[in-house]
């Protein structure tokens, strides 16, 4: 008995110290800082303000809020959400589509030595590979570049140099993509790739007529013109981790509202605030989904200074946002009109617009 309930207590204390690791992390990972985002202009349409749109109505076309786990794989979810809720609009699914993101990182960042994108690099790829669903070939929620898992040496042991990188990121030899369904089956046995590929292929048949590839917005009325139309558009920021009251934000000692992390509330990174400095010299950048807009909401913040003072600032309009950080941590009491939608957020127009980039991806 004695031996039991000190085998209870280890067990005990090694779950409690691997859930608090996982507390700490609570999912929140980011994608490298993205190059070169084109930051929309502002039309003399949207100098004024302009009626909000129905948020819950684009909300009610989404599919659930996930969870990217310990990858930086933003901006494959913000891609793969846009891609469900616009099909879902459409009328071609209903809300339990569940597209393949581990396919996505896969063709999308390929032969890369990070596992970092961006919505064109996203919707390019959907456009020349289509989607397989996630039963089809499941998302695995580890960077192998540091956990342990059978699968890698399977898959990428006996890889080299930059090829084994990438594998180590997109889970696969980037090869393979490459390969004929026989010569993966020799060399990796791999049967949910092949399977995932002929699937992929078929849904873009079916699924997927391209417009054109003008995947890029360059005006404020253009986002705001979708989004009253019930479309969504894909939104990816230079992160800073005040604004966002992200975890790192204490370490960096830039201070952070745990209140408005469980609310869902991104504000701004102010000239001259300990934000602005110290996320400057730790880059980083994030992706989400932009469900809608309104101009009145105020929204209010205390910010740390550089001198140690303590300023308020008030910000007039925000973007509401879903998110790919699961539903428990950040935006788990987010609310629109009072009614809860976690995982979802709400990002200060100023930062959005001035820090950010957006996309659209014009499906026929």
């Amino acid at each position: 008995m004695k031996l039991m309930t000190v085998a209870l207590c280890a067990f005990l204390s090694t779950a409690m110290a691997t859930t608090a690791v996982f507390a700490q992390e609570d999912g929140a990972f980011l994608d490298p800082k993205y190059p070169n985002l084109v930051h929309p202009k502002k039309s003399l349409l949207t100098t004024k303000s302009m009626p909000a749109n129905d948020v819950k109505e684009v909300i009610s076309y989404q599919t659930a809020v996930k969870s990217q786990a310990a990858r930086g794989t933003c901006s494959i979810f913000s891609a793969t959400a846009y891609l469900e809720g616009l099909l879902v609009k459409k009328g071609a699914f209903n809300n339990s589509l569940d597209l393949s993101e581990e396919w996505l990182e896969y063709v999308a960042v390929r032969n890369r030595s990070d596992d970092g994108s961006s919505g064109w690099s996203n919707f390019s790829a959907i456009k020349d590979y289509g989607m397989p669903s996630e039963q089809t070939l499941p998302y695995i929620g580890e960077d192998w570049r540091e956990a342990f898992n059978p699968l890698k040496d399977v898959r990428c042991g006996k890889l080299t140099g930059s090829a084994k990188t990438s594998c180590l990121i997109v889970h696969r030899d980037p090869t393979m993509l490459e390969m004929t369904d026989a010569q993966v089956m020799a060399k990796y046995s791999d049967k949910e790739f092949v399977n995932a590929r002929a699937e992929a292929a078929s849904f873009k048949k079916k699924n997927l007529k391209f417009a054109n590839s003008n995947f890029m917005i360059y005006d404020v009325s253009e986002v705001k013109e979708l989004l009253q139309k019930g479309t969504p558009v894909v939104l990816e920021v230079d992160f800073f981790y005040g604004a966002w009251n992200h975890r790192k934000a204490d370490e960096y000692g830039i201070g952070r509202n745990l209140d408005h992390w469980a609310k869902g509330i991104v504000t701004y990174p102010e000239s001259g605030s300990i934000d602005e400095i110290e996320s400057r010299k730790n880059p980083a950048g994030h992706s989400i989904l932009v469900v809608g807009y309104d101009d009145n909401k105020i929204v209010e913040r205390t910010i740390k200074m550089k001198d140690g003072s303590m300023k308020k600032f008030t910000y007039k309009g925000v973007y509401y946002f879903k998110n790919s950080w699961g539903t428990s941590s950040f935006g788990a009491n987010f609310e629109v009109d009072g009614e809860r939608f976690p995982g979802y957020g709400m990002m200060v127009a100023k930062y959005a617009e001035e820090q950010g980039q957006f996309f659209k991806m014009p499906l026929q």
